[in-house]
């Protein structure tokens, strides 16, 4: 915290681990090495410490020697001296048994059976192997820092080799259940050292295996500060704490998949963050089984301990995955937060190389977390695509997308490749029947090989004969066209169609591209049942249709960005009126077939104001054969105003 702001000090530390753990900054001179009072004092003098000068003592809660050397030395330079304390994390919970010593807790354990875990570190060793005996010894199992001085110590005392488990901590509730049942552990005694020694992990995790619990109390003396209130003696001010967050692509899920960059980030972070099957393998101190940014948020705001975390996103970081609304919703959080992407290996990338093909030229479509009838509804486009990769949460997404081929008659090759990356995967070969009953378990991708595919029209335009109409009117097809042309259509629009009739201008709107949504509106019952059955004909996902009165309902639907008019009931005034007096810079086209029509359309122009007009008449004519002959038979001559307000 005072190297983030520029404040020099010393640092000093028992052991060369403690130095290890330090981050290197040019403000901190770190010194290594246990002093006694004396030598505290000397070192004070040596650097000029003296009278209002800051002494901050952070040493262990349990520390109570260090505490009282760090106390006369400041007393005798006169200085001023900061107590740091850890907040307890005992909520005094009755099923936890606690003793004032490790001695006391020893006694109490040596009349015990079963496996123990001592946890306390290597400091209270002694007074643990004087309180019990040579049998309990054998049972317990020392878990201790990784340092040549913890494990000599264990030595020393007799501990067998066998009984040290030396790795350096805090530990997760996960990593401290596997130690508990590796060993068949029974009781575990612990020191009550906060958020920062793990002492929460650690309890959690004996309570879910069963494990007896025994904690040693803090000395009653440790009245102190936080970390914060400490900061704000020194400076004056508030601590503004920065956050690293390193959002980072996982591949597909096994350790073997996750790039060397990614794993290192992993190494060097205090908290790991993702979903429980990505984070399941990952070594790490502390995990959390979230990857929703909400949720995060809410952890690293009541941690203020984990100032560097990564966040885990199955694939790559770039592409169909959640880190991209991740770095948009922590930008908005904290606009000084440090936030790094790093990319992953794809399910793509890794089954086009497992299968030896190229997916520079492929299609690529998601189902995985958004299943909707809008992305299935893609997948009739294979058509028209050698090769398309199709991303699934599982077997139902497999099958799912078989019956839409299936029902689009496309007659396609399919590769399932199922748990990619883990000891256990598959990649099996099926034919669209096959997919149809596919079971297996877990994420799987595909890749679809349509071989005899068609070439893709340049203009996508649906033939009258493409709907069924029965006796409702209709836009026909030279009209339509027109008219879909004149809305100007772009990439992602929303579409109201007022007066839907067959549903044949909304429907070949929806038939253009996946990337829009539209909206028919249409009262008549028997035109109502018209359209929903040409959805379902045409297998169009991403079209929704409403019975009702247009003015009733287009108040709930939200902005359009276009909007046809095909049919108004008698309300074509009050309905542009109300669209446009809620929302501006709509495009609209209005088809006219009668004066009286066309005249309530000039009046509307005249009143709103509008931009970029264009009205245009159309006479068309169809060649039909009489007899012998082919003669010109005319359909109504329609106005198309196109307009926007």
């Amino acid at each position: 915290m005072l190297s983030e702001n520029g404040i020099s000090h010393f640092v000093s530390v028992a052991t060369g681990y403690g130095s290890d753990v330090m981050d290197k900054t040019e403000y901190a001179a770190v010194r290594t090495g246990r002093m006694d009072s004396a030598g505290m004092t000397e070192y004070l003098a040596l650097n000029g410490f003296g009278r209002d000068d800051v002494i901050v003592d952070a040493t262990h809660p349990y520390a109570g020697c260090a505490s009282d050397n760090v106390k006369a030395a400041a007393a005798e330079r006169g200085c001023r001296l900061y107590r740091v304390v850890r907040k307890s994390e005992d909520d005094g919970s009755g099923s936890i048994k606690r003793y004032d010593s490790i001695e006391e807790a020893a006694a109490f354990i040596d009349k015990c059976e079963g496996n123990i875990l001592l946890t306390t570190g290597s400091t209270t060793l002694r007074g643990y192997c004087s309180s019990v005996s040579e049998d309990t010894l054998g049972r317990t199992y020392v878990r201790v820092l990784a340092t040549s001085e913890s494990i000599e110590e264990c030595r020393s005392l007799g501990i067998d080799s066998s009984r040290i488990i030396a790795m350096q901590g805090p530990f997760s509730c996960g990593m401290n259940e596997a130690v508990m049942a590796q060993y068949g552990i029974r009781h575990l005694i612990t020191k009550e050292s906060g958020a920062a020694g793990g002492y929460g992990e650690k309890i959690k995790a004996a309570e879910k295996l069963g494990v007896t619990c025994y904690v040693i109390l803090r000395p009653a003396d440790t009245d102190g500060m936080s970390i914060d209130e400490a900061f704000e003696k020194i400076t004056g001010r508030t601590y503004e704490r920065k956050i690293e967050l390193i959002i980072a692509g996982a591949g597909m899920g096994s350790t073997s998949s996750i790039t060397l960059e990614v794993m290192r980030s992993i190494g060097a972070s205090d908290a790991v963050f993702g979903s429980k099957r990505l984070i399941s393998t990952i070594p790490a101190a502390r995990k959390y089984g979230m990857y929703r940014a909400s949720d995060i948020k809410e952890v690293l705001e009541k941690n203020p301990q984990i100032r560097k975390a990564v966040v885990l996103y199955s694939g790559d970081s770039g592409f169909y995955s959640g880190a991209k609304e991740a770095v948009r919703e922590f930008t908005i959080w904290k606009k000084d937060v440090k936030i790094t992407v790093l990319p992953g290996l794809s399910s793509v990338s890794y089954l086009a190389a497992k299968l030896g093909v190229s997916y520079d030229d492929a299609e690529v479509i998601s189902l995985h977390g958004r299943n909707s009838e809008t992305e299935l509804s893609r997948l009739a486009d294979i058509r028209y695509y050698g090769k398309t990769f199709v991303l699934c949460s599982g077997a139902e997404d497999v099958r799912r997308a078989a019956h839409v081929l299936k029902e689009a008659g496309i007659s396609a090759l399919i590769f399932a490749g199922c748990r990619l990356s883990y000891d256990d995967e598959t990649i099996v070969q099926l034919s669209a029947g096959e997919a149809e009953v596919f079971s297996d378990d877990g994420l799987v991708t595909m890749l679809i090989v349509n071989e005899e595919h068609e070439r893709m029209p340049v203009i996508r335009m649906l033939g009258d004969d493409e709907f069924i109409r029965d006796k409702v009117p209709m836009t026909k097809e030279c009209i339509r066209h027109e008219s879909i042309i004149r809305l100007g259509l772009r990439k992602g629009d929303r579409v109201l169609d007022i007066g839907g009739g067959t549903g044949s201008v909304a429907l070949e709107i929806a038939s253009l591209d996946p990337s829009l949504s539209v909206t028919t509106i249409e009262k008549d019952d028997g035109a109502f049942a018209l359209i929903e059955k040409n959805i379902v004909k045409l297998g169009l996902g991403n079209i929704r249709a409403i019975k009702g009165d247009a003015l009733s309902v287009i108040g709930d639907i939200g902005r359009p960005d276009c909007v046809f008019i095909g049919g108004s009931g008698g309300e074509l005034s009050g309905i542009i009126s109300a669209l446009s007096g809620r929302w501006k810079g709509i495009r609209y086209v209005a088809d006219a077939v009668t004066l009286e029509t066309i005249g309530e359309l000039n009046s509307i122009l005249e009143r709103e104001g509008v931009r970029d007009q264009k009205i245009t008449q159309l006479a068309v004519s169809d060649i039909h054969s009489v007899g012998g002959h082919h003669m010109m038979r005319a359909q109504n001559p329609v106005t198309i105003f196109s307009f926007t307000i």
